[in-house]
């Protein structure tokens, strides 16, 4: 009733205070800016654990199981979700909503560095990582060309990689596709038979001639020198002519096994489409 009253005895103020909302407002509409991509904070922390060759059932019992036992003790989580898959364990984390990412993200790490020791050591350390709508790719950079897959990886990985990360801005560079560049020992199994090899020692003696270790140190008058050990093959000739012990006497590894310059099995693959020519390709997406 009193605004109806104070519109009949000063029409002229109400009519004043209507136009000021009217104009203040189209100003704000047409002259504000408008965040499309405002910043969210979801409480969501996933846990990523690589550990190749192992089935389902050891990636629950040795890794998934010892994480979520840990991290069960971390306050105000929601909810716990794991999967175990072949190689590799996922759990996400969902928090409430009044926790901060931040520090959720620090107390799982906290807590799951308790028991990185007790996972099998083939095992990957496991991967942390928040979910953050803000570090999705905005931009994608296709790399091609009339070079081998493997060589165009190594280009955007030792290359462009690096020099994008450099750029004021960019919080991550993320490759996707190509192929990596692996040296591959491939065995027959007659022979691995017929010569009694074991296939862990020899693993084994593969990892350990191809690594450079400290060698400590040595004095020359005042001056101190470091020394390191040079381990790592320099070319496959020098892989083929490691020497291997056999139970019938140590035999080079070219004997029994075909080594060559080959690439990692492709299981993510990047295809370009080009509506111009009408034709698709594999290539390296940045």
């Amino acid at each position: 009733m009193y605004l109806a009253k104070l519109s009949i005895k000063r029409p002229v103020l109400i009519t004043m205070v209507l136009s000021v909302f009217l104009i203040f407002g189209y100003l704000g509409y047409t002259n504000l800016n408008l965040n499309t991509t405002p910043d969210v904070n979801m409480p969501f922390v996933t846990i990523q654990t690589i550990y190749p060759g192992a089935g389902p059932k050891e990636i629950e019992t040795q890794i998934t199981k010892k994480i979520e036992d840990v991290i069960s003790t971390v306050s105000e989580i929601e909810r716990i979700e794991s999967y175990s898959l072949d190689g590799a364990s996922i759990i996400m984390i969902e928090f409430k909503l009044s926790k901060d990412p931040n520090v959720a993200s620090q107390e799982i790490k906290d807590k799951v560095d308790l028991v990185i020791n007790d996972l099998p050591d083939d095992a990957m350390d496991p991967l942390i990582q928040k979910i953050d709508f803000g570090a999705l790719p905005i931009v994608d950079l296709v790399l091609s060309g009339d070079l081998d897959s493997r060589k165009l990886y190594d280009i955007a990985d030792k290359t462009l990689k690096d020099r994008f990360s450099q750029i004021q801005g960019v919080a991550q560079v993320k490759i996707v596709g190509g192929q990596e560049r692996e040296i591959q020992v491939n065995m027959s199994n007659r022979l691995v038979y017929e010569n009694a090899i074991s296939l862990p020692q020899m693993l084994q003696i593969l990892k350990a001639h191809n690594m450079d270790i400290p060698g400590g140190y040595f004095n020359i008058n005042d001056q101190e020198y470091t020394v390191r050990v040079e381990g790592e093959f320099p070319d496959l000739q020098t892989i083929e002519d490691l020497e291997i012990p056999t139970a019938f006497g140590p035999k080079k590894l070219k004997d029994f096994a075909d080594v060559k310059d080959g690439g990692k099995k492709v299981r993510q693959r990047a295809i370009y489409y080009n509506d111009s020519t009408g034709k698709r390709d594999d290539n390296v997406v940045l």
